[in-house]
């Protein structure tokens, strides 16, 4: 935020520009001050449905995922209390505000915003702890979009139909170059949102979502969600609930449903999704600071 607001300070450019700002403080270890962390410590969340969990410092999937026990690099001394992270967390996002906060205190007015999440965090849901790698549920892939534009997204308006991130980069491009994107807009996989403002149908059935080993499609329509595994085993899920598995539910509903959804992921699989980042990756050499800070982050082991 520091670097931001002194960059805005001595822009002196007419030109439109764009920026990018990523802010890491929820991932493990929460960082926080203390008196953010008061504001949630024993509060109702925290007194109520309680539980202690063991430390485990080498789970079975490696330091930084945990199942049903507390990950090493979210550990703290003599902390196990579930709830007690839960404050952590909490706080954490309450510290990250109040520097989003100052952000857009400087930010002009005429500015587009956009903010949103690559990922959630599991806080004990599917018996999974402070982690953001082992599954492909909701509360990792459920993030908030928030979008700010004087021009078509105004304060007020809240859309619960399913998007994707997919979506953020031609929702931008055809607000800035609508022209432009009118002749290219085939080329992306999402869609612009600002239809959906009107009450317009965006013409999306689908939301695909991946894993090293796992892909997810979720049906907007029947808001129904399918995970299969690379091990060939699945999951149906009809939201809201996402602990009931219906994927051995034989009742012609669910079959029919079932069948649908797992034939058009396999064809988004066997049409080449998902695409890498790096087609031609290259090995690189990474030194000790920046291989604790990407194990801090859950991306290496």
């Amino acid at each position: 935020t520091v670097r931001v607001l002194d960059f805005l300070k001595k822009y002196q450019n007419n030109k439109p520009f764009f920026i990018w700002i990523h802010y890491l403080d929820l991932h493990v270890p929460y960082a926080f001050l203390p008196e953010y962390f008061k504001q949630f410590e024993n509060d109702e969340l925290y007194k109520k449905n309680d539980k202690i969990l063991k430390f485990n410092p080498e789970d079975n999937l490696g330091p930084y995922d945990s199942f049903g026990s507390i990950p090493k690099v979210a550990f703290r001394e003599n902390k196990y209390n579930l709830n007690y992270y839960i404050a952590c967390y909490d706080a954490g996002i309450l510290y990250t505000d109040f520097y989003i906060g100052k952000l857009l205190k400087n930010i002009k007015d005429n500015t587009i915003i956009i903010l949103t999440a690559d990922h959630g965090e599991s806080l004990g849901e599917h018996n999974s702890y402070f982690s953001h790698e082992v599954n492909i549920f909701d509360e990792l892939l459920h993030v908030p979009l928030i979008i700010k534009d004087n021009r078509y997204f105004k304060a007020g308006r809240k859309i619960s139909t399913a998007v994707s991130s997919v979506d953020i980069v031609p929702t931008i491009l055809s607000r800035i170059d609508p022209f432009w994107y009118f002749f290219n807009k085939n080329k992306f996989d999402g869609i612009d949102l600002r239809g959906m403002l009107n009450g317009k149908n965006i013409g999306r059935r689908y939301i695909y979502s991946y894993f090293p080993w796992a892909w997810s499609i979720r049906d907007v329509k029947e808001n129904i969600k399918y995970i299969l595994y690379k091990n060939g085993r699945g999951r149906l899920y009809l939201f809201p609930d996402e602990n009931t598995n219906y994927i051995k539910d034989n009742s012609a509903r669910i079959t029919k449903i079932r069948e649908e959804l797992r034939i058009n992921l396999k064809k988004w699989i066997e049409a080449g999704y998902p695409i890498a980042a790096d087609i031609n990756s290259k090995k690189s050499s990474i030194d000790g600071k920046t291989m604790e800070l990407l194990k801090s982050l859950g991306y290496l082991n």
